[in-house]
């Protein structure tokens, strides 16, 4: 699995969907089956932004098929609904699931 941090301190949110679809290529090429991207909680800082933008980017990047799905930290749970209609879930890492870090976003390239 691949990992990346996309809220360090001043961030913008045009430089952190820049550095997603950088990552996701990347792991492309290193044919990465799923990529971890640290967003932050979404709480203050401006992480709210980050953390909004990567859901709508990654939203339309699913609808053009550029990638195979992707889940939040937190519906990292059996009993949730999103979790349980993820198509490939059985290759997200047992320590993500068991984390469950809501600053994370789990990606299925």
């Amino acid at each position: 699995m691949y990992t990346r941090d996309l809220h360090l301190r001043d961030t913008t949110v045009t430089t952190a969907l820049y550095d997603l679809k950088e990552t996701i290529l990347l792991a492309r090429r290193q044919k990465e089956k799923v990529v971890c991207v640290i967003v932050g909680y979404g709480s203050k800082g401006g992480t709210h932004k980050i953390k909004t933008a990567m859901e709508a980017s990654l939203e339309e990047m699913k609808m053009k098929n550029q990638i195979r799905g992707y889940i939040c930290g937190s519906d990292l749970d059996i009993f949730s609904v999103t979790y349980q209609q993820l198509k490939g879930k059985e290759e997200i890492p047992e320590e993500c699931k068991k984390r469950r870090n809501p600053g994370e976003i789990i990606i299925l390239v």
